[in-house]
């Protein structure tokens, strides 16, 4: 202990002298709470600044008293919160560089404990079961095919030239646009993260975005790519293989690229490709080959033989490193206004293309990444190397696939993203397995000694900062925490009879009267409208039962049952059909048009559809906005998340409905949930997005902005009806998927969504605390049919269920409600429109008194069919979500603080790291792209003094031992004569033993045993 505290001491004395030109500013009265890095014992405050100043991730350093060490230094990180000081003492401190700017030492070496050994890529398990693969023909859903129709609608086949000849197609994941033609502004961008990609007929297309924040919206800005082309004439592009988290696209025969989601490579595969090239359009500041600077390539060209290639780009300030097979020789141009690597003709390999860092000189304030004006990375982040080295770690794992996973373990649930993973080079030793953690990544990444993740360096993009995480398998974890998930909820007893009068006692408004209107009743509106509405007789039901109203609860869900089943036995006018195109469930249409009628009261007349379904005239076919865009795979899990909850609550009552409707039902489960790549007539998981943790919404259009999605509650409503429906139905594959679902998409909703305080994951430009849409490329305070702040806000928390309260924890409500409510007292549309109902149910979450007085007060029109944002509510149910679900207090929310702050590697003493140095020549450790540095006289004067105080150290350090021998010796001998005087005695050899125990010697003194 002695030895290392006095290590510690001169280091401190060492920070202290070098910081000498510094001026530390303290401020008495004030600290931080909340996010400890670590603490050290300190002589006074110079010496905590200068801890803090070395130690990456520290924002504050807190001086306060200690009874042990005097004075404590406790470094916190930017999560933390300022408080007010209850210790006297305490301060906080920070350096002040206007001051001068001292020079920053070399930081030590950050101890990581010592890595695994990396496996070799194994197999991946299998994939899931199918739940059904029954034709949907068979139950009533009639094909038909879209050839014929106008071109937008039908997939383009060149872009699709899958090997296992599969033939539902993906319409909403996350490479998709890759397959469809241009949009308005020309390409299709795919957001890989952390980088954004073209697929383009002569290659491939890498560009690294950088952050616009502009009030009402934050946009990826793209104006700079990198290229991977394998020349030739014959380079068309399809996409060839295609799962959760990776897509293949292939160029003729000679270039294949898996893009992998959340990689930090970009990986091409040639195959005797008759020109390869990897280029950019920007000149080069410096150059590396295998880590050591080549001066001055030349412009025209010339030869170089190695694996790692690197260059400092200076339009960008972006340090980007190609990694090739060993001992390759390429020919380099390096001209001030391009950089290019060209490969030999009919060049095989794996060539891997990933960034170091993104403001490596802070030079000509180029680099919009700098974290200041002219101020590189590595002032900022001393340890931001680490980040290269994990690059290079991870540079000879190539991922060929990946199969997603879903179990429970005894911390909830885990969802398992296992890659296929290849030896990029067969001469190298294997890697670990190097990917881009999201921040909402890191809440769920298990801390069990599997996976390190590297707290420097990293991408910020649209989802806040990415850090790269590592592991030496071929698996990733997430552990995703379980939460109550009930039907219905327990309200509290003294607000039942109010509740018992809006359901049943309030004349010919009681919600027990409620039904669709006639022409609805027949199916003449579209399903997102007809689906709320059934959801809504369908939360009524489950109201009265829990109120022990069993004749309410009868009526209603015959009504239900009654509605629910037309559209299931294909008897509406607007009718569910199969699109065998494509493989999936959409709506034909309804174009409505009003008859003079005499006995019909509305002053607009009847409604009828022009249109005869019997004949499949759908108009939604040919009109991509027809039904909120349901045949262009629009929204389908909005939609059909009614249809399938309303299901779910008359299959809880009703066993011989749910036996008979069954197939029906999962119809619309695959159509936006299949897990089985085995089912024939659907894709995988339409909607959702397994590495962002959220839904897509938007469809089979080539939009300019990518992919996009707005009601996130509503998209975690059909995840509820989807586990609702395995529940009643005992399906548990159906609720396992409902359930897990549920939970990613609340937890990444609580990141993107609903802006967090505590951790930055939009600039600070972005002025609004909820996003209305969030695209692949940009995020928008607004929605598709306003931008009144009251629709953003309430677009995000319809429908009011119990499972809305997951998404609203009351530290994020705190902040976001009386905006929501302040949107709404400065415009009267609010009301009219009936958002005002999801103000109240936010309003619950901190205030539930205040929300019940609220909810009383509210006009019955909110709650009228006609009324768009209310139709789907009814007051009963308003007023039973305020009493069962107002001011819930849980013992954990999912916008925590992550149970781990610091994941490293389980401490391994019995292998050694096999990730060598993947370099031909010999050289030093690769630090990503500093020169090796010669060793000054301070390091020297350093290295003596440390010497010195070791073998001091270990001076004191024998001389206590002997000291302490000698006093185990003394007590030795003390407690044999005690012994051998007790034998004595025994035998009667002139000394008597005490009379009690009590009085007996001790080796300890004199205290009682």
């Amino acid at each position: 202990i002695f030895f290392r505290m006095w290590l510690l001491w001169l280091f401190l004395l060492f920070v202290t002298l070098v910081h000498g030109q510094g001026k530390c500013v303290c401020q008495q009265g004030v600290t931080y709470e909340g996010h400890n890095l670590t603490s050290f014992p300190v002589n006074d405050e110079t010496q905590c600044c200068g801890l803090c100043v070395t130690t990456g991730g520290c924002k504050y350093a807190v001086v306060q008293p200690d009874a042990t060490f005097g004075k404590l230094c406790r470094l916190m990180g930017s999560k933390a919160v300022s408080t007010k000081s209850k210790i006297p003492g305490t301060m906080t401190c920070v350096w002040d560089k206007t001051a001068g700017q001292s020079p920053k030492p070399t930081p030590p070496v950050r101890p990581h404990n010592r890595p695994p050994r990396a496996q070799r890529p194994t197999s991946v398990p299998d994939h899931f079961d199918t739940i059904s693969n029954r034709d949907p023909a068979k139950e009533g859903y009639r094909h038909v095919d879209r050839h014929g129709g106008i071109a937008s609608a039908i997939p383009l086949y060149e872009k699709l030239c899958f090997e296992d000849g599969r033939k539902p197609l993906a319409t909403n994941h996350w490479w998709v646009p890759g397959t469809l033609g241009p949009n308005a502004r020309g390409k299709n961008y795919l957001t890989e993260l952390p980088y954004v990609l073209a697929v383009e007929q002569g290659g491939l297309e890498i560009s690294y975005p950088w952050l616009m924040p502009q009030g009402h919206v934050v946009q990826n800005i793209i104006n700079r790519h990198w290229y991977m082309e394998p020349g030739g004439k014959n380079t068309k592009n399809c996409v060839k293989r295609a799962d959760e988290l990776t897509a293949t696209f292939v160029w003729g025969d000679h270039m294949e690229s898996t893009l992998v989601r959340g990689s930090p490579f970009v990986t091409v595969k040639y195959h005797k490709a008759p020109a390869a090239a990897v280029g950019t359009t920007q000149g080069i500041r410096t150059f590396y080959l295998d880590d050591s600077e080549i001066s001055d390539p030349p412009a025209d060209g010339a030869e170089y033989t190695g694996h790692k290639f690197s260059a400092v780009l200076r339009d960008s300030d972006e340090h980007w490193a190609a990694y090739i097979p060993p001992k390759t020789t390429v020919t380099i141009f390096a001209s001030p206004s391009t950089f290019i690597m060209r490969f030999k003709a009919g060049f095989s390999g794996y060539v891997r293309l990933a960034l170091l860092n993104n403001c490596t000189t802070g030079k000509d304030n180029v680099s919009p990444h700098c974290p200041a004006t002219n101020v590189p990375n590595s002032e900022a982040d001393p340890y931001i190397d680490e980040f290269a080295q994990a690059i290079d770690d991870g540079s000879n794992v190539c991922t060929e696939g990946s199969v997603i996973t879903i179990d429970k373990v005894p911390q909830g649930t885990r969802t398992t993203y296992h890659y296929k993973d290849v030896r990029c080079w067969d001469s190298l030793p294997d890697g670990y397995l190097t990917m881009i953690a999201l921040p909402h990544h890191l809440a769920v990444t298990p801390c069990n000694g599997d996976y390190k993740v590297v707290q420097a360096g990293g991408h910020r993009n649209l989802r806040g900062l990415g850090l790269a995480v590592q592991t030496a398998g071929h698996k990733w974890e997430l552990v995703y925490p379980e939460y109550d998930i009930d039907w219905v909820g327990e309200p509290d007893k003294d607000k039942i009879p109010t509740i018992l009068k809006f359901l049943k006692g309030n004349g010919e408004l009681s919600d027990m009267h409620y039904d669709m209107r006639y022409d609805m009743k027949d199916g003449m509106i579209d399903p997102y409208n007809a689906g709320k509405m059934l959801a809504k007789l369908g939360r009524l039901t489950l109201i009265a039962d829990q109120l022990d109203e069993p004749d309410i609860r009868d009526i209603l869900l015959n009504r239900t049952r009654v509605r629910l089943s037309r559209w299931l036995d294909h008897t509406t006018k607007n009718l569910l059909i199969y699109d065998s195109t494509w493989g999936g469930v959409i709506s034909c249409g309804c174009r409505y048009i009003w008859i003079d009628m005499k006995e019909w009261p509305e002053p607009h007349g009847y409604p009828i559809c022009a249109n005869d379904e019997t004949k499949l005239e759908c108009p939604t076919l040919a009109d991509p906005n027809f039904d909120f865009g349901n045949a262009y795979y629009n929204d389908h899990h909005f939609h059909y998340g009614y249809f399938i909850y309303t299901a779910a609550v008359v299959a809880r009552y009703d066993p011989a409905w749910a036996k008979k409707y069954n197939e029906k039902v999962l119809m619309l489960v695959r159509d936006i949930a299949n897990p089985s790549p085995d089912d024939r007539y659907f894709t995988t998981f339409r909607y959702f997005d397994f590495f962002v943790g959220h839904s897509w919404a938007l469809g089979i259009y080539s939009d300019p902005n990518g992919k996009g999605q707005e009601s996130t509650s509503e998209a975690v409503n059909a995840w509820y009806g989807v586990y609702l429906y395995g529940q009643a139905t005992k399906q548990s594959l159906v609720s396992t998927i409902g359930e897990t679902l549920l939970l990613m998409e609340v937890h990444s909703t609580n990141y993107y969504w609903h802006v967090p305080q505590n951790i930055e994951i939009y600039p600070k430009g972005y002025n609004h605390l909820m996003v209305g849409i969030l695209h692949d490329l940009i995020i928008e305070f607004q929605t598709y049919f306003g931008a009144a702040g009251f629709f953003v806000h309430g677009i995000q928390l319809l429908p009011i269920t119990p499972v809305v309260h997951l998404m609203f924890p009351p530290y994020w409500v705190q902040d976001g409600y009386p905006r929501f409510k302040a949107y709404c007292a400065a415009d009267p549309f609010c009301t009219d429109s009936g958002f005002v109902t999801f103000m109240v149910a936010e309003q619950a979450m901190i205030d539930k008194e205040g929300a019940w007085t609220a909810a009383l007060k509210l006009p019955d029109s909110v709650f009228s069919n006609d009324c768009a944002g209310g139709n789907g509510n009814s007051r009963t149910n308003t007023l039973y979500f305020v009493s069962a679900w107002g001011n819930d207090k849980r013992p954990h929310w999912p916008m925590e603080e992550p149970a781990c702050t610091n994941w490293d590697w389980t401490v391994d003493t019995q292998t050694t790291p096999t990730i060598k140095d993947h370099s031909t020549l010999s050289r030093s450790r690769r630090t990503g792209f500093r020169k090796p540095k010669s060793t000054t006289i301070g390091a020297w004067l350093l290295t003596l003094v440390l010497l010195c105080g070791a073998l001091y150290g270990a001076y004191r350090n024998r001389e206590r031992l002997l000291e302490e021998a000698d006093a185990i010796k003394q007590q030795c001998r003390h407690g044999y004569a005690m012994l051998h005087s007790r034998a004595r005695a025994q035998k009667g050899e002139g000394q008597t033993l005490p009379s009690s125990p009590s009085a007996a010697p001790s080796l300890y003194g004199t205290a009682s045993p």
